[in-house]
């Protein structure tokens, strides 16, 4: 069986996540069988309710009351996603993640145990309300963890700014150096459907191919390591996969944003504050016990 692309959409509440998603269902709607996850941390989920009004044709899985949250409720999503991808077998799976979402746990869940033989993370989206970017107040660090870990974030409502959308885009590379930042207006942009995080690499091809048997993989540890042996690890374990990007915590608790396709290897320095490590990895030539292995002996 071949793997279907997970793509996670996040930002904070009010952004225009749900904005999103019905531009994506009306665009591929008629032609891919699009699997959409909604959850939210409410008990009620009028986001649902709203994408249900397009009239178009997908398959809807609603998870409220904050479940990716909650260890104690992490097994009952992983079997109702598990469950909703076999009933449905869709050609692409999007999750819509609440505003307060860790989406690092996100990518954790989906590249382990049985949902790991189903899915692999293809890309990770979060959408920045420009007018009120600056007045997320206390939560401030889970937004900011949010575009950390993002491979595309779209600056929305851009029409509504009078100004300071470059001191946005400055912020917003001051915390993930190596994000695609797109400008919008309701969300009216172009999402790469299927495998978007290969296709960056092949150019297309591979939209004409079966889906690749790919895994994702995540790291999550607080040890620190030097810049040394970091460059070593990747230098040895970047030409094995399409993608490695993430965070590394240092000596002397500084912090590195790393991003690697096959040979290319970036590390650049953050000064924005204590960044535990978060590596992911698209892969189909190693594990994710490989390559905690070789992280672990660093």
């Amino acid at each position: 069986m071949q793997k279907i692309p997970f793509h996670i959409i996040s930002g904070f509440l009010g952004s225009g996540k749900t904005t999103f998603l019905k531009r994506i269902i009306e665009q591929y709607s008629a032609e891919k069988k699009i699997g959409i996850i909604q959850n939210e941390f409410a008990p009620s989920n009028i986001d649902g309710v709203e994408l249900k009004k397009s009239g178009e044709d997908f398959n809807l899985l609603e998870i409220n009351n904050g479940s990716v949250f909650c260890v104690c409720l992490l097994g009952d999503f992983v079997r109702s996603l598990a469950k909703f991808i076999d009933e449905y077998n869709p050609d692409i799976v999007i999750i819509e993640a609440s505003g307060l979402s860790d989406t690092t746990s996100i990518t954790e869940i989906v590249s382990a145990g049985s949902l790991a033989e189903k899915i692999y993370l293809a890309s990770n989206w979060c959408i920045v309300d420009a007018q009120n970017f600056a007045k997320v107040g206390v939560m401030k660090k889970r937004v900011s963890h949010q575009l950390r870990m993002a491979d595309v974030v779209v600056v929305n409502k851009t029409d509504l700014l009078d100004g300071g959308l470059e001191s946005i885009e400055i912020e917003i590379k001051k915390i993930n150096p190596f994000a695609e930042i797109k400008q919008s207006s309701f969300c009216a942009i172009d999402f790469e459907l299927g495998n978007s995080a290969i296709n960056k690499f092949y150019f297309g091809e591979v939209k004409t191919m079966p889906r690749p048997d790919v895994n994702s993989m995540v790291i999550k540890t607080a040890r620190q390591v030097s810049k040394e042996s970091l460059q070593l690890f990747l230098n040895e374990w970047a030409p094995k996969a399409y993608r490695i990007k993430g965070f590394v915590k240092l000596a002397e608790n500084k912090s590195v944003a790393v991003q690697c396709t096959f040979d290319s290897v970036e590390i650049i320095k953050v000064d924005d504050g204590f960044h535990p490590t978060e590596l992911v990895a698209l892969t189909d030539q190693f594990t994710l016990r490989e390559f905690n292995k070789a992280f672990k002996v660093l």
